[in-house]
């Protein structure tokens, strides 16, 4: 039973290195986001892609791991979680876990804050496009109207058209 455990302890680990890199990539990304540098922002989205990649089988490897303790200790995996183990007072390495579930946590409210501050970003990137678009768009449209500001045809603007009152 302490070999899964320290099994679990290696597991989660790997796990915060893993977070770690993926932190430095959202970081990454930030920058990327906030110069415009489209070409480097899709690098680091493929770097990212493979993390979570790593992450997922990660996950996995974990999930496996929990199935096996939650047999040994005769309870269901789906009741049984990192902190309800550090919970069990016979555990040699229970510091250890501790520590782990301790950082993975810290690292999940970053990645969560990091994430959503390039969202953020993007999403008031977007709007300032698309309110720049709709004033170039008015601004040529009144550029080309015959019509002043007071209503009045301008002189050397007005083109041919017609109206079919046709229906």
């Amino acid at each position: 039973m302490d070999r899964l455990y320290k099994n679990l302890e290696d597991l989660l680990k790997q796990k915060i290195k893993l977070y770690e890199s993926f932190i430095s990539l959202l970081k990454e990304e930030w920058t990327c986001v906030s110069k415009y540098s489209y070409d480097s922002l899709q690098e680091v989205i493929e770097k990212k892609e493979n993390k979570v990649i790593q992450m997922k089988a990660l996950e996995n490897n974990r999930s496996y791991l929990m199935l096996k303790i939650a047999k040994r200790l005769q309870v269901q995996q789906s009741s049984l979680t990192l902190k309800k183990i550090i919970q069990i007072r016979n555990i040699p390495n229970k510091i250890n876990l501790a520590k782990c579930r301790k950082i993975l946590l810290f690292q999940i409210r970053k990645i969560s804050e990091l994430t959503q501050m390039t969202k953020n970003l993007i999403d008031h990137s977007a709007l300032s496009l698309k309110k720049s678009l709709a004033y170039i768009h008015s601004a040529d449209e009144k550029a080309q109207s015959p019509y002043l500001a007071n209503g009045k045809v301008m002189e050397g603007r007005v083109e041919g058209r017609m109206l079919s009152m046709d229906v």
